[in-house]
């Protein structure tokens, strides 16, 4: 008999489709802060989202820590390399959830892609939701994506974005590559401010923006177009947060530029 999953829709970043709008939530939690007028400039993302060089904004690797109601329960990284296909971008995503000193959920994301001219060219996903497993594959075919996901294969346009949020460029879009169904979901994405983000060992100036539509979730980025934080519900209505550890806080950058 299999064992009972009362944590089966805590899933991680990838796993949109099991988000709930947690707006209101987000004002009172202490990850956040007002800005000041002087810190008030965010980004432009016609600016800095263009022509996107992620080992340029963030080096080799961006790495989260995945908190459950505020408690460390896993890791989300993403590295990044540039061989002769392209740029080739790996994320990882691992989480563990303990009761009663017994392992009540397990989670395990890992993406292969390759990127050509800012655009998604292949891309392959393994899932692992506490036992059930899951694959897609995409792939670039006379200038259309072919996706072989859970549902079938579908032809999607070549420039949409996977849910992955390193690329800022999916901030401009209406529609996303689900990578846990390999499906199509449209969204409407919304700046809705700036704020303070708690970081790893500091806070930094981030801006909110809102997922609505198929998809609901809320991400913020830098100035610089570089994705600094995530959070969102799940379905058993535990708040899920994606906080950057190895993001700079603001005396860092200072003394970087000198």
């Amino acid at each position: 008999m299999p064992r009972p999953k009362p944590l089966k829709y805590l899933v991680a970043v990838l796993a949109v489709l099991s988000v709930h709008h947690a707006g209101s939530a987000l004002a009172q939690n202490g990850d956040l802060s007002a800005l000041t007028p002087a810190q008030s400039a965010g980004l432009d993302r016609n600016a800095a989202c263009r022509n996107f060089d992620p080992i340029a904004r963030y080096g080799n690797e961006l790495v989260f820590q995945i908190r459950r109601n505020d408690a460390p329960v896993g890791q989300h990284i993403v590295r990044f390399n540039r061989g002769q296909d392209g740029l080739q971008v790996v994320a990882q995503s691992n989480i563990d959830i303990s009761f009663l000193g017994f392992n009540a959920y397990s989670f395990r994301y890992r993406s292969e892609s390759i990127w050509q001219e800012g655009q998604l060219s292949t891309l392959s996903v393994k899932v692992d939701d506490d036992g059930d497993q899951t694959s897609i594959a995409a792939r670039r075919e006379n200038d259309q994506l072919v996706v072989d996901g859970p549902d079938g294969q579908k032809s999607l346009p070549p420039g949409i974005f996977p849910t992955d949020h390193w690329h800022c460029g999916v901030l401009q879009t209406d529609q996303v590559l689900n990578t846990l169904t390999g499906n199509p979901n449209a969204v409407t994405i919304s700046q809705t401010g700036r704020e303070r983000l708690a970081v790893g060992n500091g806070m930094i100036n981030a801006t909110h923006f809102t997922y609505d539509g198929q998809l609901q979730t809320n991400a913020w980025y830098d100035a610089d177009g570089r994705w600094v934080g995530l959070r969102f519900k799940a379905r058993d209505g535990s708040e899920i947060t994606y906080r950057c550890t190895s993001c700079q806080t603001d005396t860092a950058q200072k003394d970087i530029r000198g």
